[in-house]
C-alpha cells in the first residue's frame, strides 16, 4: 500500500554516498520536517483510499448528467447486436430545475455591529462585501459549488487573502470536489470544521512551481520524475482527480498523444491541519476567544480600554503545508485570524454508514439506466423482423435477412418450398415502452421535480392542486437549499474576519445599485467611525424562501387578500403595498419598492432606525411638516366652529330674554293707555316697579350663565333686595 517516503529515501542515499546538497542544508529537509511530511503524506493516502469507491460513484453521477450513461463494454456489446445505445436523459432536466431555482433565489445578508458605536463601520463592511461579491464573481462561484453538491454530493467554497497586484485583497472562489479530501472520521454531521485536516491536490507546471519556490528547485526536479503512469494517473491520485490529466485517449497525432512529455507537471498537495498549541487568546471585549493578533488595531483597542485581557490557552491552531510526494515546499501557521479552514463544504446528501457524500443523481441512476436500455430494446424490436424459413427455400440466407428488414422487400423462394414467414416484435416493443413510462415517473418521484414544477400540463386542473404539487416538489429538494444556507453563513463569517484583518488602510471603492448607478464609499478615514478593523461585527443571512413556486403562490395569495380589502379598507392596502411588491419576482423590484415607499411614506423595515438613510430623513421631515400643517388646520377649524357655536348661543339667549320681556312691555303699554284715560298715577308707579323687578330677574339669569370670576359668585340683584317703595295697588 504505502511506499517508502521519497524525501527520506533520497536523504539516506545522499548520506550513504557522502554527498552534500541543497536538500541536506534546507530547513525543510531536517528530521522533524521529514517526519511531518511522512505523517501528512500518510494521511493523504489514507483518505484517498478510504474515499476512493465513493469518489468513483460521484464521478459516475456527473457522467450521467453529461449524457455518459453507457459503459464502454455495454456500447461494444450493443454494437455487436446492431442495437443503438440510446440516451434519453431525464436526469439533466431534474437537476437543471434545482440549479435554476438556486440562481433565481439569491440570498442577501446583513452585517450587524456588536456595539452601537460600530454602526457606521458595520454599514461600510456590508458595502465592502457587496463590492467584493462583484469583484470576485461570487454569485457564479456559489452556483458552481452548489452544482457540485447537487450532482456529486459535495462542493467547496474558498476565501482567503488575495494579491492586490492581481485582484482583490480578499478573494472568494470555489474548488472542485475532485481535488479535495477531508477528515472523513472527524466530520460531525455536515460540519467539516470539526475535522483535523482538509487537503487540496492540484497539478502545476514544473516551471511555475520553480518560480513559486525558487529555493526548492531540487525537490521540484525530483517530483517531476514520478508524474503519471501510462493511464494518466500517479500513485498519489485517483481517476476522478487525474482524469483531466489523462491524455491516453488522444490518438490524433504523436503530439497530442505525448502531451505529458511536452508539458512537465508536478502534483502539489495543500494540507491544512490543526496542531494543539498554547497561544495567547483574547478574553472579554468584542474579539473574545480570538487568537491574539499583534497587527490587529481592534485587539489593541480592546486591551487599551480595559475591555479585554490576554490569557494563555491550549488551542487547535491551524497550520498549512505545501508539499509534493517527495518533500515539503513550505510549512507555516495559518495566516488567517479566524483560525478556521479557508474551505467551506456545501453538502448534498450524506451517507449514514460512513459519512460519504452523494447527490441527487445517485437515486436516479437506476430508473434512468433502465429507461435507456428499454428505449434501445424497443427501437431494436421495431426496427427488426424475425424470419422463419425452411432449409433450402432460398439461396442466400444473409440476403433474406437484409431483405426482410426492408419495408419494400421482395423475397423469392424456390418452387415447392414453403415460403418464409416474417414476424415483427411490436408487442414486445410496446411492453418496453410501457415500462419506460414507469421509469420516467419514478425519476420524477425520486427526484422530487414534478411536471407542475416544470410548468407542464397535467391532470391537476385547479390552481390549488397545481400549487400543492409544486410545493410538494419544492419540499423534496429543500434539503440542498438548507445546507447551502448553512454553508453560506460559515463562508460569510470567514470573509468578514478576513476583511477585518486585511483591510487596514484608507481606501475608496465603488458599488452600484440595481440600475447601475455608482456610489463611492470610503473606509478607514481619519475620523475612525468607518474603521474596518477596530469594530467587531457579525455576519447574518437574511431569511429567504428558496422555493420559487412557494414564494409565487404566497405572493398571489397576498395579492388576492388585498384585492378583497381594497373596496372596504383602502388605507390598509396602501400601508402594506410596499411589502406586497417586495414579495413579487419581477424585474426592477427594488426600484419599484423604493418609489412605492416614496408615495405611501412607509419606511424600509430593514433599515437601521439609529442610522437612517438620507431618503428616510427627508421623508420623515416631510411627514412631520405635513402633520404640523394638518394639526394647525384642524386647530383653526376647531376654533372657527367654537366661535360660531358661541355666537349662536349668545343670539339664542338674547332672543330668549327678548321673548321673556315682551309680555311685560305690552302690559305696560296697555296700562299706560288706561291710566291716561282713567287718570290714575299710582297704577303707573306700580307698573314701573313691576318692570324693574322683571328686568332684575333677567339680569340675574344672565349673570348665572357667565363664568365665575376669581372663585366668587356674583349675587343676583333680585335676591335679598327690597324695592324702595311698597305701595298697595288699589
Amino acid at each position: 500500500m504505502f511506499k517508502a517516503d521519497g524525501a527520506a529515501a533520497q536523504i539516506a542515499r545522499d548520506r550513504a554516498e557522502g554527498r552534500t546538497s541543497q536538500r541536506m542544508t534546507h530547513p525543510l529537509d531536517s528530521e522533524p520536517a521529514i517526519a511531518l511530511h511522512r505523517r501528512l503524506l500518510a494521511i493523504y493516502r489514507f483518505e484517498l483510499e478510504r474515499q476512493l469507491s465513493n469518489r468513483l460513484e460521484m464521478a459516475t453521477d456527473e457522467d450521467f448528467y453529461d449524457h455518459i450513461q453507457w459503459s464502454a463494454e455495454e456500447i461494444s456489446e450493443l454494437n455487436n447486436r446492431g442495437q443503438y445505445p440510446l440516451v434519453m436523459n431525464l436526469i439533466q432536466t431534474t437537476v437543471n430545475w434545482v440549479l435554476g431555482t438556486q440562481r433565481r433565489s439569491l440570498q442577501d445578508y446583513k452585517i450587524l455591529p456588536r456595539r452601537k458605536d460600530g454602526l457606521e463601520s458595520a454599514e461600510r463592511k456590508s458595502e465592502l462585501l457587496r463590492h467584493l461579491r462583484d469583484e470576485n464573481y461570487e454569485e457564479q462561484k456559489i452556483a458552481m459549488a452548489f452544482t457540485d453538491a447537487v450532482k456529486a454530493g459535495i462542493g467547496w467554497l474558498e476565501t482567503g487573502q488575495g494579491d492586490p497586484a492581481d485582484g482583490p485583497i480578499v478573494f472568494s472562489g470555489s474548488e472542485s470536489w475532485r481535488n479535495m479530501l477531508w477528515d472523513s472520521r472527524g466530520t460531525e454531521g455536515f460540519d467539516t470544521e470539526k475535522g483535523r485536516y482538509i487537503i487540496r491536490s492540484k497539478w502545476l507546471d514544473a516551471d511555475t512551481g520553480a518560480a513559486m519556490w525558487p529555493d526548492r528547485q531540487a525537490l521540484i526536479e525530483q517530483s517531476r520524475e514520478h508524474l503519471m503512469i501510462a493511464s494518466g494517473t500517479s500513485d498519489y491520485g485517483d481517476e476522478p482527480m487525474d482524469s483531466i490529466e489523462d491524455d491516453s485517449e488522444s490518438h490524433a497525432s504523436i503530439v497530442t498523444a505525448g502531451g505529458s512529455s511536452l508539458r512537465d507537471r508536478i502534483r502539489v498537495m495543500e494540507v491544512w491541519f490543526k496542531k494543539p498549541t498554547m497561544v495567547p487568546v483574547m478574553s472579554g471585549g468584542d474579539f473574545s476567544r480570538e487568537l491574539f493578533d499583534e497587527y490587529s488595531q481592534g485587539h489593541w483597542h480592546d486591551l487599551k480600554r480595559g475591555a479585554a485581557t490576554l490569557v494563555l490557552r491550549p488551542r487547535q491552531v491551524m497550520n498549512v503545508a505545501l508539499m509534493t510526494e517527495r518533500g515539503l515546499l513550505s510549512v507555516q501557521q495559518s495566516p488567517y485570524r479566524h483560525n478556521r479552514f479557508p474551505f467551506t463544504a456545501v453538502w448534498g446528501y450524506r451517507r449514514a454508514r460512513d459519512g460519504m457524500p452523494y447527490g441527487l443523481i445517485r437515486g436516479l441512476r437506476g430508473p434512468q439506466k433502465d429507461l435507456n436500455k428499454r428505449a434501445s430494446k424497443a427501437l431494436h424490436h421495431l426496427s427488426t423482423n424475425r424470419v422463419y424459413v425452411e432449409e433450402g427455400a432460398v439461396d442466400d440466407i444473409e440476403e433474406l435477412r437484409d431483405e426482410a428488414n426492408r419495408p419494400d422487400s421482395v423475397i423469392v423462394s424456390k418452387a415447392g418450398r414453403k415460403e418464409p414467414r416474417i414476424e415483427n416484435n411490436t408487442e414486445v416493443a410496446q411492453a418496453h415502452m410501457e415500462l419506460m413510462s414507469i421509469d420516467a415517473q419514478m425519476i420524477q418521484q425520486v427526484g422530487g421535480v414534478t411536471d407542475e414544477n416544470l410548468g407542464r400540463k397535467t391532470n391537476a386542473s385547479s390552481g390549488k392542486a397545481i400549487v400543492a404539487r409544486q410545493d410538494q416538489g419544492a419540499l423534496a429538494t429543500s434539503h440542498f437549499f438548507d445546507n447551502l444556507r448553512v454553508s453560506l453563513i460559515q463562508h460569510g463569517e470567514k470573509k468578514l474576519v478576513n476583511i477585518e484583518q486585511f483591510y487596514t488602510e484608507e481606501q475608496q471603492f465603488r458599488i452600484t445599485d440595481s440600475r447601475g448607478n455608482p456610489k463611492y464609499i470610503t473606509i478607514n478615514d481619519p475620523s475612525g467611525r468607518n474603521s474596518i478593523d477596530v469594530f467587531k461585527a457579525d455576519f447574518v443571512i437574511t431569511e429567504e424562501d428558496w422555493r420559487a413556486t412557494t414564494r409565487q403562490a404566497q405572493a398571489e395569495t397576498l395579492v388576492d387578500l388585498l384585492s378583497q380589502l381594497a373596496p372596504t379598507s383602502p388605507e390598509v392596502v396602501m400601508a402594506v403595498l410596499d411589502l406586497v411588491v417586495e414579495s413579487l419576482d419581477v424585474p426592477k423590484r427594488d426600484e419599484m419598492v423604493k418609489r412605492v415607499r416614496q408615495i405611501t411614506g412607509q419606511a424600509d423595515p430593514d433599515e437601521d432606525p439609529n442610522n437612517p438613510s438620507p431618503e428616510t430623513i427627508a421623508m420623515q421631515e416631510q411627514k412631520a411638516e405635513q402633520a404640523d400643517m394638518q394639526k394647525r388646520a384642524a386647530d383653526a377649524e376647531l376654533r372657527e366652529k367654537e366661535a360660531k357655536a358661541s355666537k349662536s348661543e349668545a343670539e339664542a339667549k338674547q332672543i330668549s330674554f327678548d321673548l321673556r320681556g315682551a309680555p311685560l312691555k305690552h302690559l305696560k303699554d296697555a296700562i299706560d293707555a288706561a291710566m291716561q284715560i282713567a287718570g290714575a298715577p299710582a297704577v303707573g308707579q306700580a307698573v314701573d316697579q313691576l318692570m324693574q323687578r322683571a328686568k332684575a330677574e333677567a339680569d340675574a339669569d344672565l349673570m348665572n350663565e357667565q363664568p365665575q370670576q376669581d372663585g366668587m359668585q356674583m349675587p343676583s340683584p333680585a335676591m335679598g333686595s327690597t324695592p324702595p317703595q311698597q305701595q298697595q295697588i288699589m
